[in-house]
């Protein structure tokens, strides 16, 4: 049997990885007949869990398909000629801007304050145009580790301001949040996690991408699509790789 590896952005597999299970079954069953028509033992896409982003990004050159975060696309298309495939058409990269939440501060006090973020991560970029256009330029970033280490710098005051992922702060629990207050939240719908099919597999690209965008057309795979919060999945062409490189400029 023609095995294919999936991988997906640690992010997105946090909570419910089986969805992306469910996900990688529906791709074996509807690739089959084209991709593996040459293979009379079958085909199959596995679906590949990584634990953490280590884990991820040591793993993520080996795979066949990826649902790669902005910065991972990029990167793999520069460095290893991996391909766009498909995009959600309602989910973007956004981020949230955060304080204590006993502080008596607005998103004017950002203006040459020091903001502890993630700074390798893009959504950072993200959150600093967003700031600009409103004529706030903050004083230097300090870097996190992780967003979870973002919330914790603000819990012990070491920062009064952050960054947030605004998936991450979504996932938060509900006591979690209570410990810090919303400044604002970005709108920019610049970037945004995206298939990547490896290189090898030029070939199989159009059938790939029409069995994606089919996917909201047909009931189980629309149902597949809602439980992982997309709408629909859309065509994506190399080129709107752009507005990364422009935010990582």
């Amino acid at each position: 049997m023609q095995h294919w590896t999936m991988m997906v952005c640690p992010h997105d597999t946090a909570k419910n990885p089986e969805r992306w299970f469910v996900f990688a079954q529906y791709l074996s069953q509807n690739l089959s007949p084209d991709i593996a028509v040459e293979d009379t033992a079958g085909f199959s896409v596995r679906f590949q869990q990584s634990l953490d982003f280590a884990e991820f990004q040591s793993g993520m050159v080996s795979a066949d398909l990826i649902y790669a975060n902005p910065q991972h696309a990029l990167q793999l298309a520069e460095k290893h000629d991996f391909i766009p495939v498909a995009r959600a058409g309602n989910l973007y990269d956004e981020a949230v801007i955060v304080t204590c939440a006993e502080c008596d501060a607005q998103l004017a006090d950002m203006q040459q304050a020091s903001v502890s973020t993630v700074t390798s991560m893009l959504v950072t970029q993200v959150a600093l145009k967003s700031l600009a256009r409103q004529d706030v330029a903050p004083a230097e970033l300090v870097p996190a580790a992780t967003w979870m280490a973002v919330v914790q710098s603000i819990y012990r005051g070491d920062a009064r301001f952050g960054i947030l992922y605004k998936d991450f702060y979504t996932g938060m629990s509900s006591l979690s949040r209570k410990q810090i207050k919303v400044l604002g939240e970005t709108q920019e719908h610049s970037v945004h996690h995206c298939f990547m099919l490896a290189p090898q597999h030029t070939e199989r690209l159009d059938r790939v991408r029409q069995t994606l965008l089919d996917m909201a057309a047909t009931e189980r795979g629309a149902l597949i699509l809602t439980d992982l919060g997309m709408s629909a999945l859309l065509a994506m062409q190399p080129a709107e790789l752009d507005a990364i490189r422009a935010l990582k400029q």
